[in-house]
């Protein structure tokens, strides 16, 4: 029963953050795709622009897939959780990487402009995440026992 209970409270933890970190990051990346746009097109013109845009879009829909994996590592056990949460992480980074590699051989777009928006994408991401988990002080581990507890 323990649990169930704890597994249960763990659940709605984990749906109560839901809107927030989606919101803490979408928000600041969305809000930066103008500023990108207006950066890039007056530093290189319109493909720089473009470029840059398609890299922040492209950065914030991974971050949006890597979140929605997140909820499945939040439903496991939560011993398991920062582990699975740094893991979907750094394959969303390496991902990003590989990627920006690809995109540098495309013609008609620019590599750093495109590494450019993914980076500023990431770190808006993360940003934003970090001020929504802030502001909505919950306990992340509430049910996890440390060694040498007394209970």
């Amino acid at each position: 029963m323990t649990t169930t209970r704890a597994r249960t409270s763990r659940r709605a933890a984990a749906s109560t953050m839901w809107r927030p970190l989606l919101a803490g990051g979408l928000v600041p990346c969305l809000g930066l795709a103008p500023v990108a746009g207006v950066v890039g097109w007056t530093m290189g013109g319109s493909p720089t622009a473009s470029s840059a845009l398609f890299g922040l879009g492209l950065a914030t829909l991974f971050f949006l897939v890597g979140f929605a994996c997140l909820r499945l590592v939040l439903a496991g056990p939560a011993s398991g959780q920062m582990a699975g949460a740094l893991g979907v992480f750094f394959v969303q980074v390496f991902l990003l990487l590989g990627l920006v590699d690809v995109i540098e051989a495309v013609p008609g777009l620019d590599g750093r402009a495109f590494a450019v928006g993914g980076l500023v994408a990431a770190l808006a991401w993360q940003a934003g995440q970090a001020w929504a988990v802030l502001r909505t002080r919950r306990l992340t581990y509430g049910d996890l026992e440390m060694p040498g507890d007394a209970s």
